[in-house]
């Protein structure tokens, strides 16, 4: 009985497949037919859906890359803004290198260490320490 049925199945899947086909009556043809157009318009109806739901998820992808690209640049307008901050106009940068070397200590490496500080946070200042 299995091996009867294993045998109608796989004659079946042969006939879904295009083999075989001569051996089918007219009617057989047109049943196979409908079968075949019935699961050719599901498969094509699944892989339409499945192409809106990826192009919304790169769409959705997208906006989000837009929103982090535009939190990113306001980030460095800030940086950029609090770096022009630190030279106002009415100073120049070797008033503010003044300021700082009078600010120092006698040990010298307090002072490379204060200098490695404002090149770590990224401030504009492109005058030589001098040490005392």
């Amino acid at each position: 009985m299995l091996v009867k049925e294993i045998a109608e199945k796989s004659c079946e899947l042969r006939h879904m497949r295009g083999e075989d086909l001569q051996e089918l009556t007219w009617e057989e043809l047109q049943k196979l037919e409908k079968s075949v157009e019935g699961s050719l318009r599901r498969i094509v109806e699944e892989k339409g859906e499945k192409g809106i739901r990826e192009i919304n998820a790169l769409k959705t992808k997208g906006e989000q890359l837009v929103e982090e690209n535009q939190r990113l640049k306001q980030q460095v307008m800030d940086l950029s803004a609090g770096q022009r901050r630190l030279l106002e106009p009415d100073k120049s940068s070797d008033s503010l290198v003044t300021n700082i070397s009078s600010m120092s200590s006698a040990d010298p490496r307090q002072d490379y260490d204060s200098s490695c500080a404002f090149l770590k946070l990224g401030l504009a200042c492109y005058t030589h320490f001098p040490y005392k």
